[in-house]
């Protein structure tokens, strides 16, 4: 296993513990590829009061490269869930993908 890939997989631990059941590994085998759901007020992982409780939500996507994170960024991408237009969508991808490039290599 590179050191890459081990570093990834201690990452993808890590988000595991601080976003619990928002946090899913869609992809397991590498380039790994994983999603957190975002919502403001977090039900603890009822989706009926989710529901009711957000007016918004949404999913950010991370394709990991393999070569992430000493080389490359992660592609991001963002799935409206609900609630929000296109160019809201677009600003939320633009702050990820800049706040990504102020961490790179961290």
């Amino acid at each position: 296993m590179s050191d890459h890939c081990e570093e990834q997989e201690m990452e993808a631990e890590a988000l595991a513990a601080i976003f619990d059941t928002a946090f899913e590994i869609v992809s397991s085998s590498q380039p790994f590829e994983w999603s957190v759901k975002l919502v403001p007020v977090d039900c603890g992982g009822d989706e009926e009061e989710e529901d009711k409780q957000n007016h918004v939500a949404i999913k950010l996507l991370a394709k990991i490269p393999l070569d992430y994170p000493e080389e490359s960024l992660p592609e991001l991408d963002v799935e409206v869930i609900k609630g929000l237009a296109e160019e809201q969508k677009k600003e939320i991808l633009d702050l990820a993908n800049e706040e990504s490039e102020a961490n790179a290599g961290m």
